[in-house]
């Protein structure tokens, strides 16, 4: 009897001191640690163009001011022509090199129209600087306007579309060669405006990324100034 007295003290002293000790800790899984985002390749200009350029503005109507906007009648054949032109000096290689052959049969085929069109340009411009030198003005638009026309990030879009335009004119009856150069030369300029509203975006994309991903300049207390990490794309 004594025995079993002991016995059930001993259980009522086991049961006891389990009450009083501490519950477990709950031990938290370690986080999984997720491989870092790579960071978004810097943003690079369209057709590997420079870094930086000048952008022709956008105007009132909301397209760009190239040197093929607000002309006249004439002053559109002739940028035409002048389209062409370039293309003829500059397109070279086994596919374009059909250019020049093709520019060739064209002021052959339209040569009365380019002459008169030439011409009237020659009067438009006296006429409209009457106290300047006209005509040299126009030489000096038409220097421009041939460097417009060479710009190298657009060559193999603007040679594709110079060949297309010069095949279809080489077949454009004489007396309807005005309407077509006109529209034309819309088609060609087209070419650089595209280009120039990529490049409008890169240089947004460029902005956004450095404002993300660029590394941040260090402050250097000795000198008082912040030193850039490296040096980002202007």
């Amino acid at each position: 009897m004594r025995r079993g007295i002991k016995h059930l003290a001993a259980i009522i002293l086991v049961t006891v001191i389990a009450a009083c000790a501490p519950p477990p800790v709950k031990v938290a899984p370690a986080p999984i640690q997720l491989p870092p985002t790579p960071t978004p390749a810097m943003p690079l200009p369209p057709g590997a163009a420079a870094l930086s350029m000048t952008l022709p503005p956008i105007g009132v109507d909301g397209i760009r001011v190239t040197p093929n906007r607000g002309l006249s009648r004439d002053e559109q054949i002739w940028h035409f022509r002048s389209a062409l032109n370039v293309a003829a000096l500059n397109c070279q290689g086994p596919v374009w090199g059909q250019i020049a052959t093709e520019y060739n049969k064209f002021i052959i085929i339209h040569k009365a129209l380019l002459s008169r069109t030439s011409k009237a340009v020659d009067r438009e411009y006296v006429k409209r600087y009457p106290k300047q030198n006209g005509l040299r003005i126009r030489d000096t638009r038409m220097t421009d306007l041939y460097n417009y026309f060479a710009l190298p990030p657009v060559r193999a879009q603007y040679c594709d579309m110079a060949l297309r335009k010069l095949q279809e004119a080489n077949q454009v009856p004489k007396e309807a060669l005005p309407e077509y150069a006109m529209g034309s030369l819309a088609d060609i300029d087209n070419v650089f405006v595209n280009f120039y509203d990529a490049y409008a975006k890169y240089v947004q994309d460029l902005a956004d990324w450095n404002m993300k991903y660029a590394p941040k300049p260090a402050y250097d207390p000795a000198n008082n100034i912040m030193v850039p990490s490296v040096t980002s794309q202007p």
